[in-house]
């Protein structure tokens, strides 16, 4: 009997611990978000969502990505593309990638715009992992908007030329051109013969 309410304690304990660990600026929005809905202010809770996912946006150390894969065409916008059913290629043939980067920083080119810019770096891997190809800046990204646009559709094409039939893995890494960080994702791909 001892024995459990000992654990009990230490449940409720370590309850709440986790519950002073949660709260700070995040969960007070959460709360703010919360009691606007209650209020059915619509409209406010969403300005202050949007607030919340720019504090956490500001504070992401590092780019990731909510999408990376390969596509038929260049996407027309953010979550508009058609993912290409194979990863095979014939030799010389374009590769279409699309990606969703999250966490990059703003520059301000001015007149009340907003721009996005990476650098991309490309690496191939051959099928044992050794690096055939570093490719530094091998293209850009640039968009500017009125707006501080967050779903941001790239679109990366490769040309391989001279690469042998086999499988690779391509290393794409996006580089903020507006702040220091960086992300990379990778694609699996294979040449025919």
């Amino acid at each position: 009997m001892t024995y459990c309410m000992r654990i009990s304690a230490g449940l409720l304990l370590w309850g709440a611990l986790a519950s002073a660990a949660f709260a700070g600026p995040v969960a007070d929005q959460a709360a703010a978000i919360e009691g606007k809905l209650a209020e059915g202010d619509g409209a406010a809770a969403v300005s202050l969502a949007q607030d919340l996912l720019a504090g956490v946006w500001a504070q992401a150390l590092e780019m990731s990505f909510t999408q990376a894969l390969l596509v038929e065409t260049e996407a027309t916008g953010y979550g508009v593309y058609n993912p290409r059913a194979t990863n095979v290629f014939k030799q010389g043939e374009p590769v279409l990638i699309y990606c969703e980067p999250v966490g990059f920083d703003y520059g301000n080119p001015g007149e009340g715009l907003w721009s996005v810019n990476f650098f991309i770096d490309l690496q191939v891997l051959d099928s044992g992992g050794n690096q055939l190809a570093n490719l530094p800046e091998v293209t850009q990204y640039n968009t500017t908007s009125r707006h501080l646009n967050r779903e941001i559709p790239a679109n990366i094409t490769y040309t391989l030329q001279g690469i042998k039939p086999g499988r690779y893995t391509l290393v794409t890494t996006l580089r903020d051109k507006n702040s220091q960080k960086s992300g990379s994702f990778q694609t699996a791909i294979e040449i025919a013969e």
